[in-house]
C-alpha cells in the first residue's frame, strides 16, 4: 500500500483497521494525526513487522530510494524492496558484491538495529540508515539524506586544510601560546626556524621580567602593536623585533596570538644610513670650513708673507750676530706658520692627482707640522729616524702628507693612556733590491684585535667610539697609496704595539734634476717687474724683495692703474694678486690678452686664496703660472725666473 499520498477509500481502511489492532483500539482522529505527522517528517520512515512486511511508509522514503513510476505496496518486505532498488540502480552497492549477499548484508543491519548505515544514492546522495526496536518488537527504519551535511563537512574539512597548508607555508613569524605559563599551542615551521622547538615562550625571552613587561603592556586591553621587543634565536644570537599580539579565547583559557618581525637587519641598515649621514653632514662642515679656511688663509697669507720676507731681508742686511739671531728665530716661526696654512690648504682644496718627485722625509715633516700639537698634548714621544740622501718618489706630495698625516692621529688615538710610556717612531729607509722607498709608522699603543685584521682597511669600518672615527681614513688611505702603485700593511700585537708600513717605487735618479732651479745668466737689472697687489705691505715686500736682486719693479694698487702703466710703458714680467677691488686677476688678463698679448706669457699670479673653486678654475682654464703666499724670497725669485725662462724657450722655439 501507498503511504506518501491518501490513495483509495478501501486501501486507507484496510491500513486503519491493521493499524487500530497495533494502537489498542486507539480513536480515527488519533490515527490520522499519526499519518499527517508520519508523513511529514523530513527523515525517510519505514516500519516492518518481525517479518520484515512493510506495515507502514512515508512519501520521504520512497522519495529518497524507490523508483519513479512505482510503488511501494502494503506486504511487501523489505527484500522486496531492496531488490528492486537494486536492481534498478537506484542504490548503489559494491561492484564485487552480487546482489543476494548485499541485500543480506542490509537485513543483517535492520535484523542488529544498527545505527548510521551509509547507503549511496545513484545521483550521489549520501544516506544514512538507523533501525530502532518497538515496543511489538517491529523495525522503524529511519533513513536521513546527509548528503548538503556531508558536502559542508567536506567543505569545511577541505577549507581547514587549506588553512593548515597556508598556515604551514606562511613565511611569517607567529605562535599561540598560553598567557598563564607561556606554553606554546602552536608553532608554524616559520618560527620553528627561528626559535627552535620551543615548549614555552619564557624560551626566547632574555629574562623573565621582559615578559613581564611584555603581560603588562598586552593584558589591560588585549592588544598591542609594534612592541619592542629583544628575543633569543635557535643559535643564540639576539634578534630585534617589532611583537604585535592579540588575547583570544581557546577551550576556555586565554592565549596569545602574537607575531614578531625581524628588524635586526633594518636597525643596521639605519644606523647605517645615520652614520651616512652623519658623514655627509660632516663633509658638508667640512666644506664650509674650507670655505671659511680659504678666507681665514687668504688674510693670513698676507702678513705671513710680509714677517717670512722682511725676516730673511733683514737677516742679511745685519752684521749683528743677536739681531741675526733674533731675526733668524722671527723667520722661523713665521716659516712654520706659513708652512701649516700651506699644507692645510694643500689638504682641504679638492684638485687632481699632481705627480711630482718628492722626498718622503720632507712630507714626513709636513706631517709632523700639522700633528705636532697634538701629538705633545697627549704626551707622545716622537722618534724620528730618517735615512739621509733618500730617492725621490713620483706622487702628489699632498696626498701622502694625508696618508701620513691619518696614520700619526691613529698612532696617537692608540696611545692614549700610555702616559709617560706614549712612543711613536716613524723611520724611513730605500729598499735597493726592490727599488722601494719605505716609511714605518710604529706606536707602542693598544694594538689591534686579530679578530679584526682583515676589516682595517673596509670603508666606514672603525674601532674608535661614536665621535671619535667614521671609518673612512684608514680606506682613504689605502685607496691612495694603491693609486700611487705603492702597498701599505700592518702588523700588529694587541696590547703590545702597531706599525703601518708604506712602500712605494723610488723615481730614476735622472728625474732628480727636475727640481733643481735652472740657472740664469740674465741681467736682471734689465727686466722691468710690474707688481699688482691691493694690499700696499705686500706690494712693497715684493718690490723689496726683487730689488735686493737688482730686479727694475714698478707697484700698482689697482689693476686699472697697471693696465695704463702697461700702455704706456716697456713691461717684461707681470706679478698679480687675483682677488683685488674693482678688476679682479681673470679680468686684468684678458684686458693684457687685448692690448699687449705677447705679455700674457710673461704674466704670473702670486695668491693666497688657490682653494677658491672660481680661482681653481681659472688657473685650470688658463694655464697661468702662480705661485702661493707666503712666499719667501727664493721662491719669487725663482718663480720670476721661470716666467723668463718660458718666455724666451717660447721665442727660440
Amino acid at each position: 500500500m501507498k503511504f506518501n499520498q491518501y490513495p483509495s477509500q478501501h486501501e486507507n481502511d484496510s491500513l486503519k483497521c491493521d493499524q487500530v489492532q497495533a494502537k489498542d483500539q486507539s480513536s480515527p482522529l488519533s490515527q490520522d494525526v499519526l499519518l499527517d505527522v508520519f508523513q511529514s517528517l523530513d527523515e525517510g520512515l519505514v516500519l516492518l513487522d518481525q517479518e520484515f512486511k512493510v506495515v507502514m511508509i512515508n512519501s520521504k522514503f520512497e522519495e529518497m530510494i524507490w523508483p519513479e513510476n512505482t510503488s511501494i505496496r502494503h506486504g511487501n518486505t523489505i527484500q522486496d524492496i531492496l531488490r528492486v532498488t537494486g536492481a534498478s540502480g537506484e542504490l548503489i552497492f559494491p561492484e564485487n558484491v552480487t546482489l543476494d549477499d548485499w541485500i543480506e548484508v542490509q537485513i543483517n543491519h535492520i535484523r542488529n538495529y544498527d545505527k548510521d548505515v551509509e547507503i549511496t544514492h545513484r545521483d550521489g546522495r549520501q544516506l544514512l540508515q538507523s533501525t530502532h526496536k518497538t515496543g511489538r518488537g517491529d523495525f522503524l527504519v529511519i533513513t536521513r539524506d546527509v548528503s548538503l551535511q556531508r558536502k559542508t563537512e567536506e567543505a569545511r574539512i577541505e577549507a581547514d586544510m587549506l588553512l593548515h597548508k597556508i598556515v604551514e607555508a606562511c613565511p611569517a613569524n607567529f605562535l599561540v601560546s598560553r598567557v598563564s605559563d607561556g606554553r606554546i599551542i602552536y608553532i608554524p615551521p616559520a618560527s620553528r626556524e627561528r626559535f627552535g622547538d620551543i615548549k614555552s615562550a619564557l624560551s626566547f625571552f632574555l629574562r623573565p621580567e621582559d615578559r613581564e613587561a611584555y603581560l603588562n603592556a598586552l593584558l589591560p586591553t588585549g592588544e598591542l602593536n609594534d612592541y619592542r621587543v629583544q628575543f633569543r634565536r635557535r643559535d643564540g644570537s639576539i634578534m630585534q623585533g617589532l611583537t604585535s599580539a592579540r588575547v583570544t579565547d581557546y577551550k576556555g583559557e586565554d592565549v596569545i596570538v602574537s607575531s614578531t618581525r625581524d628588524i635586526t637587519e633594518q636597525l643596521a641598515m639605519q644606523a647605517e644610513l645615520e652614520q651616512q649621514r652623519e658623514n655627509a653632514h660632516q663633509n658638508e662642515k667640512i666644506s664650509a670650513l674650507g670655505g671659511l679656511l680659504a678666507g681665514v688663509a687668504h688674510e693670513l697669507n698676507n702678513p705671513l708673507s710680509i714677517v717670512v720676507g722682511y725676516a730673511l731681508m733683514l737677516k742679511d742686511k745685519t752684521t749683528d750676530p743677536e739681531v741675526k739671531r733674533r731675526v733668524d728665530r722671527i723667520g722661523h716661526a713665521a716659516e712654520r706658520c706659513a708652512k701649516i696654512v700651506k699644507t692645510f690648504l694643500a689638504m682641504a682644496r679638492q684638485k687632481p692627482t699632481e705627480i711630482k718627485n718628492c722626498n718622503l722625509n720632507h712630507i714626513v715633516q709636513d706631517a709632523l707640522d700639522i700633528t705636532n700639537y697634538g701629538l705633545k698634548t697627549s704626551g707622545v714621544k716622537v722618534v724620528l729616524v730618517l735615512e739621509p740622501d733618500l730617492p725621490l718618489i713620483a706622487a702628489d706630495h699632498d696626498q701622502l702628507t694625508q696618508v701620513l698625516t691619518n696614520l700619526i692621529i691613529n698612532a696617537e688615538h692608540a696611545l692614549i693612556g700610555k702616559e709617560d710610556d706614549a712612543r711613536l717612531t716613524i723611520r724611513t729607509n730605500y729598499d735597493e733590491l726592490l727599488n722601494e722607498v719605505i716609511i714605518d709608522v710604529h706606536d707602542n699603543g693598544v694594538g689591534i684585535e686579530k679578530a679584526i685584521h682583515g676589516r682595517i682597511f673596509e670603508p666606514f669600518f672603525t674601532t674608535k667610539d661614536i665621535g671619535n672615527g667614521t671609518g673612512v681614513g684608514l680606506a682613504f688611505c689605502h685607496r691612495i697609496i694603491s693609486a700611487h702603485d705603492g702597498d701599505l700593511s700592518f702588523r700588529s700585537t694587541p696590547g703590545v704595539e702597531t706599525c703601518f708600513t708604506v712602500r712605494l717605487k723610488a723615481t730614476n735618479t735622472s728625474l732628480l734634476q727636475n727640481n733643481e732651479s735652472k740657472s740664469s745668466n740674465l741681467n736682471t737689472s734689465q727686466l722691468n717687474i710690474l707688481v699688482v697687489d691691493d694690499e700696499e705691505d705686500v706690494a712693497w715686500l715684493i718690490r723689496d724683495l726683487l730689488e735686493d736682486h737688482n730686479y727694475q719693479v714698478t707697484v700698482c694698487l689697482t689693476a686699472e692703474k697697471a693696465l695704463k702703466k702697461i700702455e704706456s710703458n716697456h713691461i717684461d714680467i707681470v706679478l698679480s694678486d687675483v682677488k683685488m677691488p674693482g678688476m679682479g686677476g681673470e679680468e686684468f688678463l684678458e684686458a693684457i690678452r687685448s692690448i699687449k698679448p705677447e705679455l700674457v706669457e710673461r704674466t704670473g699670479f702670486v695668491t693666497g686664496d688657490t682653494m677658491s673653486p672660481r680661482v681653481a678654475e681659472f688657473f685650470k682654464r688658463s694655464g697661468q703660472q702662480f705661485i702661493e703666499k707666503p712666499v719667501a724670497p727664493d721662491e719669487l725669485v725663482n718663480f720670476v725666473e721661470e716666467l723668463w725662462h718660458k718666455h724666451t724657450e717660447l721665442i727660440n722655439g
